[in-house]
């Protein structure tokens, strides 16, 4: 009964399980190496052909919008063509390796969650990760007397807990899901980039795919701020020798409580944080 009750504080404390924080540390390629493969097929199969027709048809609307725009001047004609093709050219050779540029943003986004993870772990009982361990002798000095009303008492935040651990965990597959959904279509929005009416909407692509990615480093520190504010709003040495076990759940009943809420209100911030950082509402 005592490494349970131990294992229950420990999981209301971490939030989540690092295994879940070991996502957020993966590639779209490590975490479902078969998703991400799928994604760039369809992009290189389907949407590479259906970019590079609009591009065509962007490249005929540009030079016929360049050309009125010479209005008999030969010279300028002729310049405002070349610039106009030469555009386009760079905007097909974007097109056909957009992978590159996604890639780069992984990359960045990879460095900047390293950077993170290594400035501030996750891991240690310093955070609200070892709430269960820091109150171990004094659950196993409790008996079974002291346990059995402890272990009633903490039924409610457990099964709370483990709710918003599955709010969270859905949260971290959505968020990779996004990933995927957004490199399957990666050539098309380069496509629109070509067009000035229309490049808004390549611009906004690359906005949501860097949100998506950044919203790794946002939903770490999301629970890297829980557990530590757990850890210091329910410290086990708070706990005195004498005082009573079931008393000490009483008195941090609510905190046990709203702890998993907070974590849900932590994890939806994080999310908005992310869309923030690149211009998102």
């Amino acid at each position: 009964m005592v490494d349970f009750i131990v294992g229950i504080l420990n999981s209301i404390g971490s939030g989540v399980g690092d295994d879940i924080v070991a996502d957020l540390l993966k590639t779209p390629a490590e975490y479902n190496a078969g998703m991400y493969q799928l994604s760039l097929t369809i992009a290189r199969s389907a949407v590479k052909p259906i970019a590079s027709t609009i591009l065509a048809i962007m490249c005929v609307l540009e030079i016929a919008r360049v050309s009125t725009r010479a209005d008999g001047d030969r010279e300028l004609g002729v310049k405002l063509i070349a610039m106009a093709m030469f555009k386009l050219v760079l905007v097909f050779t974007a097109a056909q390796h957009c992978e590159l540029m996604l890639k780069a943003i992984d990359e960045i986004g990879q460095s900047v969650m390293n950077g993170i993870h290594t400035a501030a772990p996750t891991t240690g009982t310093a955070a609200g990760a070892g709430l269960g361990d820091g109150m171990r002798s004094a659950i196993e000095s409790a008996g079974p007397f002291g346990q059995i009303p402890c272990l009633i008492l903490l039924i409610i935040p457990f099964l709370v807990s483990k709710g918003a651990t599955i709010v969270v965990t859905v949260v971290v597959l959505l968020r990779f899901v996004q990933i995927y959904m957004l490199t399957a279509f990666n050539p098309l929005p380069i496509a629109f980039i070509a067009q000035e009416e229309t490049r808004q909407w390549g611009i906004n692509y690359f906005k949501q795919y860097a949100s998506a990615v950044f919203q790794c480093a946002t939903l770490y520190l999301a629970i890297l701020m829980y557990r530590t504010l757990v850890g210091g709003t329910l410290n086990p040495s708070k706990f005195k020798d004498g005082d009573s076990l079931s008393g000490w759940v009483m008195d941090n009943f609510i905190g046990l409580l709203l702890a998993s809420v907070m974590l849900i209100g932590v994890v939806m911030a994080a999310n908005s944080v992310a869309k923030k950082l690149f211009g998102g509402e």
